[in-house]
């Protein structure tokens, strides 16, 4: 089996595999060789590492205007789309769930004494899983797109409010890559949140995120704020690093508060920073 796992971390999904996949891999192998043989066996879809393109020196990063939201909509939901693949390999370490998967299979194979019957049970009920691990993300975007995502300008931009929505550019005028913005935060008050920190999946790696979150750090001291909060998932392992490397500290963890987010363990974890004050001129 080790040789197998072996074999296909070195290019088995027709495609050289980043050392974040392949640590991904081996933690699942770890909790659980099964559910790493049904994802080799089923060849799902890994993330693939970022291709390292132009330079920053064509980003431009400026304030939200309205002829953006929909585009600011779209990045948000591709975001939280593209994490499918990633909860689904969670799912599959937990160990109810893969009680829940060899039950019905060993039952199929019993009665039917079929190999390619219990096979045909095995494809429905992981596409069944993954449809469901497809409608809990499905749900995070429909609620980020009902709350401040619903009137960006409302939210952000009200003048007055220390508030603000920034959206990079590739070049002036070009596509938008990223977004971020910040908010009071509703949580913990006399703090701020940095909110809808996403970048175009064909630009990370260039150093959108890290110049955007500088952006809404630098917004919030002229503003005087003084703490800055932010929450991210257990799936934005690449997010979490750069947090760390921006000065934020975790500062705590709960499982989201929903039954099915719960059952499958979906952790967020809450990141914080004291913002330094302006030195004089």
């Amino acid at each position: 089996m080790s040789v197998m796992l072996r074999h296909e971390m070195k290019g088995g999904f027709g495609t050289s595999v980043c050392p974040s996949v392949r640590s991904l891999l081996s933690r699942v192998w770890l909790q659980s060789p099964t559910a790493c043989l049904v994802l080799l066996m089923m060849r799902v879809p890994l993330p693939q590492p970022s291709q390292r393109g132009d330079t920053m020196d064509r980003l431009r990063i400026r304030e939200y205007r309205s002829e953006d939201y929909q585009e600011v909509r779209r990045l948000y939901a591709a975001g939280f789309s593209e994490k499918t693949h990633s909860l689904f390999v969670h799912v599959l370490t937990r160990p109810w769930v893969q009680l829940a998967l060899l039950a019905p299979l060993l039952g199929v194979l019993v009665l039917s004494g079929s190999a390619l019957a219990a096979l045909a049970a095995a494809a429905l009920l992981l596409s069944g899983t993954r449809l469901a691990v497809g409608q809990l993300l499905d749900r995070g975007v429909r609620l980020g797109l009902r709350e401040d995502l619903q009137d960006i300008g409302a939210s952000y931009m009200t003048p007055g409010r220390v508030a603000c929505f920034w959206v990079a550019e590739d070049g002036p005028g070009g596509p938008l890559v990223g977004t971020v913005g910040v908010l009071p935060c509703v949580t913990q008050p006399g703090a701020w949140e940095l909110k809808r920190i996403s970048v175009r999946r064909d630009q990370r790696g260039r150093g959108v995120a890290r110049a955007l979150c500088g952006e809404a750090v630098a917004f919030a001291a002229r503003s005087g704020v003084r703490r800055m909060v932010l929450y991210t998932s257990m799936l934005q392992d690449d997010a979490q690093r750069l947090y760390l490397r921006l000065g934020f500290r975790k500062v705590e963890e709960f499982l989201w508060p929903s039954l099915a987010a719960r059952l499958v363990g979906f952790t967020v974890f809450k990141y914080g920073y004291d913002v330094p004050p302006l030195r004089d001129a």
